[in-house]
């Protein structure tokens, strides 16, 4: 596995960047742009939820004909627009938010490269006091001979559609690239909370597996 820190420059980039984070929260980054320094977002102001069947194993995470273990503390949900496949709660502890893993998937060949995805979500965290970017932290790994790559961010971030900051926020995010396209499985919320169920989030990650061979 290979860990390191990934710098991008967004000064200068001003009212573009402004306007990525003013974007559906959903949507990522153009697939049809990748030379673009700061990719455009398409927003789909009528989301519909996706087709969805619970897991039948509250141990188990089920979507896109992909499993994985999971804790049965994490309460599945419906999702809540079609981007989204599978929807957890990740509850909090001592006094701490609640959390969420959400599972995207834009369809084949969708979605953005990972450096446009990783540049993006760079850009929803408030840059330093000196106006110094927060770094993103990427490890890249396989599981099941599908590629992954894990972004790690903290610091106040604005989500998208959100109209201010949120402090004291964890984000990890997984790009899998399964047989079907790319896959993002996102861990975020309070520090607290998502810390102290990191190492079952990165369970649930390389513990990834297609159905067929579970």
């Amino acid at each position: 596995m290979r860990s390191f820190k990934i710098v991008l420059v967004i000064g200068g980039l001003g009212l573009a960047g402004v306007s990525l984070v003013q974007c559906g929260e959903d949507q990522p980054d153009d697939a049809g742009a990748p030379s673009s320094p700061l990719p455009s977002v398409t927003v789909d102001d009528q989301p519909e939820p996706a087709v969805w069947t619970p897991s039948d194993d509250p141990r188990t995470a089920r979507f896109l004909g992909l499993v994985a273990p999971k804790p049965v503390t994490w309460i599945e949900h419906p999702p809540s627009s079609k981007s989204r496949v599978a929807n957890y709660t990740v509850p909090g502890r001592d006094g701490s938010e609640a959390a969420h893993v959400v599972v995207f998937y834009f369809g084949p060949d969708q979605g953005g490269t990972v450096d446009q995805n990783i540049f993006r979500w760079q850009a929803q965290f408030k840059p330093d006091d000196d106006g110094t970017p927060q770094q993103p932290t990427v490890d890249r790994f396989e599981v099941d001979g599908m590629r992954v790559t894990l972004v790690e961010l903290a610091g106040q971030w604005q989500k998208m559609r959100a109209q201010r900051y949120t402090p004291d926020q964890l984000f990890l995010s997984a790009i899998v690239e399964a047989p079907m396209g790319k896959v993002f499985i996102r861990f975020a919320g309070q520090t607290a909370t998502v810390q102290a169920n990191r190492d079952a989030f990165m369970a649930m990650i390389r513990g990834l597996r297609r159905a067929d061979e579970s």
